[in-house]
């Protein structure tokens, strides 16, 4: 007997294994797809570990250097000491910027941070303030003095990076409902309150500019 629409049961079993292969065809892609994903995103993952530890080396190895081990502050003006420290803040650099995930970007920036305020610390010295320093009291053809490039490279690399984000301009200046704990919340509050009282003087100290016509 003949179907509705013309069809017997043979051709709608063909019609099913049709529509099963085709489902299974599907799922199959996706479930490669999804596993294609998932290596790549794991070789990306690993990437970027070695890629943070070798610029974690990197700037260890530059500050180590500069200061021989921590031992002197300021750096003395050794051509081989600063040209060495630059060359590692550049590699460490440029290692940097091959990171591709946001969590191990994020990762970077910390460690960027903390090595960035201990050459701060180390550059921070009356001594550097003397053009003599850099030229290492020699003759300024003299093959001892200072390389002025890998001044600048390590001396960059203490600075605050213009355009960079800072998270503490996200934080809210407010004081947690149920206060602080410790002698840190006689003195904050009062803090907050003498910055507060300075700026309604401020605010009201500096009258708003006005034109007069002669």
């Amino acid at each position: 007997m003949d179907t509705p629409q013309g069809m017997n049961w043979i051709e709608y079993a063909k019609l099913a294994i049709s529509l099963i292969t085709l489902a299974s065809i599907i799922l199959a892609f996706l479930s490669y797809r999804t596993n294609t994903n998932k290596i790549n995103e794991d070789r990306v993952r690993d990437r970027d570990k070695e890629l943070i530890s070798q610029t974690q080396k990197s700037l260890q190895w530059a500050y180590d250097v500069l200061t021989e081990n921590g031992k002197n502050f300021p750096p003395k003006a050794d051509r081989l000491n600063w040209l060495t420290s630059a060359r590692h803040i550049l590699r460490a650099e440029k290692l940097s910027s091959q990171i591709a995930s946001e969590t191990y970007k994020i990762i970077f920036k910390e460690i960027e941070e903390f090595w960035r305020h201990q050459f701060y610390v180390a550059l921070n010295h009356k001594a550097l303030a003397l053009w003599t320093y850099f030229s290492n009291d020699k003759p300024l053809l003299s093959g001892e003095i200072l390389e002025p490039r890998s001044v600048l490279v390590v001396a960059k690399f203490s600075e605050w990076k213009e355009g960079q984000e800072d998270p503490i301009d996200s934080v809210d200046l407010s004081l947690p409902e149920k206060g602080l704990s410790g002698y840190i919340r006689i003195g904050l509050p009062q803090y907050l309150s003498e910055i507060e009282a300075f700026r309604n003087r401020y605010k009201q100290n500096v009258s708003p500019v006005t034109n007069s016509s002669s």
